[in-house]
């Protein structure tokens, strides 16, 4: 048996409390371990949730009005750039103060003045948003053409909306749980939240309620399950991180957006990337011709099975081992994230490039069929995404944002010149396209330089107070 496979097989039962963890490094390795585990069973969920709820909710809707429902999903990710980096930032800070030690003072100070933040901006946004809502023409903005849409559609975005902006400052939830490497009991209440989802999806297409129903039972599940969740952990789980509005600082406050300026950008970049396509296919070609290329997307998103199984776990122990000064364990451990994140999804797209269609076919009917170039270039996306991604927990997770940040920009810039040309000449496979040319020209060899040198003299530096600070 391999030395590797020993090594797994003993971190498994170590993460199922069979046996003592002995030294940081191995107690690392068992709660990324956990993490891996209890998110591939949450996976898992939200594979069959997705499975059942995307052929249903086609089926139900229709290809026009899935297509306005996912781009309204695809316009209220747009707002989340609003906490300006601070869930980031919060993720960081707890699992510095957890390689500290400070399980209290500071990061409690922190957490406060998170939440409050989130829910000042949150109530800001919706009195921008409301005071405007009705004088927007709504159906233009969407482009669809049947009058059961173009009824729904204004109501269904104050719909997502309100949602949207109760659930904001309960984000910071999943962010304390990762900053104290506890994704495991994260990734437990996100299937919860699936679950109720799907409940909530089949109760309103049995009793034929209209797009804004579905997005109540959509999002309003996962809102509730968070709150759930809140409750648990400032009531009994870590009562000493109860978000008291007394403990908000101003000093706490400059902690978290000295990072959180740069990982807002970083967002703004993230968002151009992987959401703008939707609205370029939607304004150009009409929301019907957003399902097939939305529908492909979502399928091929689960060839980045073992990245979104490790990433949340990874990115805090990297943190805290940066924080500790353990270089050693981040560089032997990025190297073998690397090379199991390209191998799995190089192995799990293939089957998806020579079969989509008909999978598609049969998982979400006929108008979700895309052309088969999409399937190919979709392919040849992941394996790119999976190479930048690794490389971005690693810059993420050591505080070095700034080249990141520039060079996110740069590609988001080219995707959408790229996006708006390649879809008017040969259709949705153009924005496919346009993503990739983005990333290969302005994200992937640069941010490996950025990686390596990471990799070879740290990067986490801190002042005299403690505030992590850019070389």
């Amino acid at each position: 048996m391999s030395t590797f496979l020993l090594s797994t097989v003993r971190y498994v039962r170590l993460a199922l409390g069979r046996g003592e963890i002995s030294g940081d490094a191995q107690r690392r390795y068992v709660r990324i371990t956990q993490g891996m585990f209890t998110g591939l069973a949450g996976k898992g969920v939200a594979v069959a949730v997705s499975f059942v709820s995307i052929p249903l909710t086609v089926r139900y809707l229709g290809a026009e009005r899935y297509g306005a429902w996912v781009t309204i999903s695809t316009a209220m990710a747009w707002i989340v750039l609003a906490d300006f980096g601070l869930n980031s930032s919060l993720t960081n800070l707890v699992s510095q103060s957890y390689a500290a030690q400070d399980y209290q003072d500071v990061a409690g100070d922190h957490v406060a003045a998170a939440f409050w933040s989130l829910s000042a901006i949150a109530a800001l946004l919706s009195l921008t948003f409301f005071s405007f809502w009705r004088f927007v023409p709504w159906d233009r903005v969407f482009n669809v053409r049947s009058v059961l849409a173009r009824e729904e559609v204004g109501p269904a975005t104050a719909t997502a909306f309100m949602i949207f902006a109760l659930n904001f400052p309960f984000s910071i939830v999943a962010k304390i749980y990762s900053g104290n490497q506890e994704v495991a009991v994260a990734n437990g209440w996100a299937a919860a939240g699936n679950l109720l989802s799907l409940a909530g999806l089949l109760v309103v297409t049995r009793l034929k309620g209209g797009l804004s129903w579905l997005v109540i039972a959509v999002s309003g599940s996962v809102l509730l399950v968070n709150v759930i969740s809140a409750i648990w952990l400032f009531g009994w789980s870590k009562r000493w991180l109860w978000p008291d509005p007394r403990r908000v600082t101003w000093r706490a406050v400059q902690r978290l957006t000295s990072l959180g300026g740069m990982f807002f950008v970083i967002q703004i970049a993230a968002l151009v990337l992987f959401q703008t396509d939707n609205l370029i296919i939607a304004h150009y070609l009409g929301a019907a011709a957003v399902t097939p290329y939305n529908v492909t997307w979502r399928l091929f998103t689960y060839t980045a099975l073992f990245q979104m199984l490790a990433n949340p776990s990874f990115w805090p122990a990297y943190a805290e081992a940066f924080a500790r000064g353990d270089h050693t364990w981040v560089r032997r451990t990025f190297r073998m994230n690397f090379g199991i994140t390209i191998a799995s999804t190089l192995v799990l797209a293939l089957p998806l490039v020579f079969f989509g269609r008909w999978i598609i076919l049969k998982w979400a009917g006929a108008a979700a069929v895309p052309p088969a170039a999409l399937l190919v270039w979709m392919g040849i996306w992941n394996i790119i995404y999976a190479a930048t991604s690794s490389q971005a927990c690693i810059l993420a997770s050591s505080s070095r944002l700034r080249g990141q940040m520039i060079y996110s920009l740069g590609a988001a810039a080219v995707n959408i010149v790229v996006s708006i040309f390649l879809v008017q000449k040969i259709g949705i496979t153009g924005a496919i396209l346009g993503t990739i040319t983005a990333y290969l020209i302005c994200l992937l060899v640069p941010q490996w330089i950025e990686v390596d040198r990471a990799l070879r003299d740290g990067s986490l530096i801190c002042s005299n107070e403690g505030a992590p600070i850019i070389p």
